[in-house]
């Protein structure tokens, strides 16, 4: 059997639409204490497995095509998975019957990259399976390809990073502030990538581009001087912010705690309804943590009744990206 995982990521990041993402992967170490969740539903957990998807590809008589994982009842219909298995064997001309399963452990519609990573896995895991005939730059050129079939365009904010790890503008990766420290809360709501994007402007003032040029920019060289203040403060988006940020509930008041609490910028992920943040102290974090997983409680409990499947957590840059996993292995 071969296993690849692929991890969460964070697109946008309010200053680079369409061409920003970073890859993520929870905290494993000097985890928050409990207490901060004693004000959360018992369902809020705090977990510090892998967050992401899972692609797991074996031989068989015939294909089949399972999906597992705490999401897998949000998979209905066609599945990119067994498209990806498809096309693999058509650029590469090989067969062989294959089991292969979608261990799905990020909710879809959560802007944290859901689609992008089980295209990802899914592509990385035929491609080993059938001996690497795609190669490298045929795997990317198939993900993007994939991912425009489900999201209604090509983006690469989301697969790039996912697959090389990292943060990345486009291809290019870019160095993080070492103290920084992610933090992404998912409230148990779904909002469609196409649905989002219907609501965003045609076209922006000659004036609102040039801002936004120069805000990348000037990000991108405070990252590379190591001056993680001054990138933080070029995280803000004035102009697809406030079109999403009404679909999703008690955005502007999480914001305001977030501030309070010390977060450095924050902001919405990808699409949303996920809500990242970045921050440079712990115990900064630890109380953005708290405000956060209250917050993604409160709305899930809202809208469903129970807050099962929200969650608030805080993250390191994950740089390794998507990557076979050994069997014996839990990466979840």
């Amino acid at each position: 059997m071969i296993r690849v995982f692929a991890p969460a990521t964070s697109a946008n990041l309010n200053v680079g639409f369409d061409s920003l993402g970073v890859a993520l992967s929870p905290l494993t170490t000097a985890a928050p204490p409990q207490a901060l969740f004693q004000a959360l539903s018992p369902s809020i957990a705090l977990e510090t497995a892998g967050l992401g998807d899972e692609v797991r590809i074996e031989a068989a008589e015939a294909d089949s095509f399972p999906v597992t994982g705490p999401y897998a009842a949000e998979i209905r219909g066609p599945n990119i998975v067994t498209r990806a298995l498809l096309r693999v064997r058509e650029l590469s001309g090989r067969a062989g019957n294959a089991s292969i399963e979608l261990h799905k452990g990020m909710p879809v519609g959560s802007g944290l990259g859901s689609s992008a990573a089980s295209v990802v896995a899914a592509v990385m895991a035929c491609d080993e399976f059938y001996g690497n005939p795609l190669g490298p730059d045929g795997r990317i050129a198939l993900m993007g390809e994939l991912e425009a079939e489900l999201s209604g365009g090509l983006h690469w904010d989301n697969i790039l990073p996912c697959a090389l790890g990292g943060l990345r503008l486009g291809s290019s990766r870019l160095p993080v502030p070492a103290g920084w420290v992610w933090l992404v809360a998912y409230p148990g709501i779904r909002l469609e990538t196409k649905a989002m994007r219907s609501v965003l402007p045609a076209s922006v003032s000659l004036r609102e581009a040039v801002e936004r040029a120069g805000g990348l920019g000037l990000f991108v060289d405070a990252l590379h001087r190591g001056d993680g203040l001054a990138a933080a403060a070029l995280m803000t988006d004035h102009i697809v912010e406030p079109r999403r940020s009404p679909m999703i509930p008690g955005f502007g008041s999480l914001k305001e705690a977030l501030r309070g609490a010390g977060a450095l910028a924050s902001g919405i992920s990808g699409s949303g309804p996920t809500v990242f943040a970045v921050f440079d102290d712990a115990d900064a974090a630890e109380a953005g943590l708290a405000a956060a997983g209250a917050w993604a409680a409160g709305v899930a409990e809202a809208a469903n009744g129970s807050a099962a499947g929200a969650f608030a957590r805080l993250c390191r840059v994950d740089e390794a990206g998507a990557r076979v996993v050994e069997p014996a292995s839990k990466e979840r």
